[in-house]
């Protein structure tokens, strides 16, 4: 009886150590993965990774040493800055003397509990923040597979991590400067800091998401001036105070929004949380941020 009850229990306990894993991911944790990660089609070591909230980050260190071992990384008070370059092109200098070299550059910073990363001076949106990993800054892959233009796919029957160049890209994200539409960041920004200057910064992304949500459904003007100056919609738009100049979190908020972040996924409607409106009555409740309740 006694060898009995020792065996059920070392069998429960195995039932439970197999089990941890899985409730640890299901219920938000932290699960060091057990997979692996693929550069090319290589599984690679030493990277420094960890699933949480079932996003892998990696620390910002070790994937630049996989993916660009010349880059230079300098991290410091929750702080770390990349400098990469990479040779396009060499030119003899046949006819004019002169040789020259043509190259890409890519500066990158990422501060440890802000909700983005900011490359070439792009925004790039972090939901769950940016982390710590075994002491490291950590981004989630994605994040940073965007910004040297790689490929990124995930293998959930071997729970791995496939990254991969992309044949023709450039090597690394297109500057700001060159995509973010100045008219379009214009009136996001100025629309953003009127509706919702003192809010989350996931509430000021929700504003504009709801604006550029508009633009691209039928029953709205089809152009961001159209949608924010559409009569009896944008209270900041007929009152003036849509002029007023945005603060810097506003400027943020509209390039995160308009490099793909969204908090508000499908909603077209926003309103004071709480306050009866033709929205919140006929409208399909989508979530509360800070101060503003979206509806789709």
């Amino acid at each position: 009886m006694k060898k009995r009850v020792v065996n059920l229990l070392l069998a429960i306990l195995t039932i439970v150590s197999l089990a941890l894993p899985v409730y640890a991911v299901s219920t938000g944790g932290t699960e060091t993965h057990r997979g692996s990660i693929y550069w090319n089609g290589v599984a690679v070591s030493g990277l420094e990774y960890e699933f949480i909230n079932n996003v892998c980050y990696v620390t910002v260190g070790s994937f630049l040493s996989v993916v660009d071992p010349e880059a230079m990384v300098e991290e410091e008070n929750g702080t770390v800055t990349v400098s990469a370059a990479t040779v396009t092109n060499v030119t003899d200098g046949a006819g004019s003397g002169e040789a020259g070299v043509e190259s890409e550059t890519l500066t990158l910073t990422a501060s440890a509990g802000i909700s983005y990363v900011v490359a070439n001076g792009r925004y790039l949106y972090v939901s769950g923040g940016v982390r710590l990993v075994k002491g490291s800054i950590a981004v989630p892959v994605r994040v940073l597979a965007k910004a040297f233009n790689l490929t990124v796919n995930y293998e959930a029957a071997t729970k791995s991590v496939l990254l991969g160049e992309q044949e023709g890209a450039s090597a690394y994200l297109i500057p700001g400067y060159a995509f973010y539409n100045n008219d379009t960041l214009y009136w996001l920004a100025h629309i953003i800091h009127a509706e919702s200057g003192n809010q989350p910064l996931e509430g000021m992304i929700g504003v504009a998401n709801v604006v550029m949500n508009r633009v691209a459904h039928r029953s709205f003007p089809n152009t961001i001036y159209g949608v924010l100056f559409q009569r009896n919609q944008f209270t900041p738009a007929y009152s003036g105070s849509i002029y007023r100049a945005p603060n810097e979190r506003s400027y943020i908020a509209a390039k995160l929004a308009m490099d793909g972040a969204n908090t508000v996924s499908g909603a077209l409607f926003f309103n004071r949380a709480g306050m009866s409106s033709y929205a919140a009555r006929t409208k399909t409740y989508i979530t509360t941020i800070g101060g503003h309740a979206f509806y789709g």
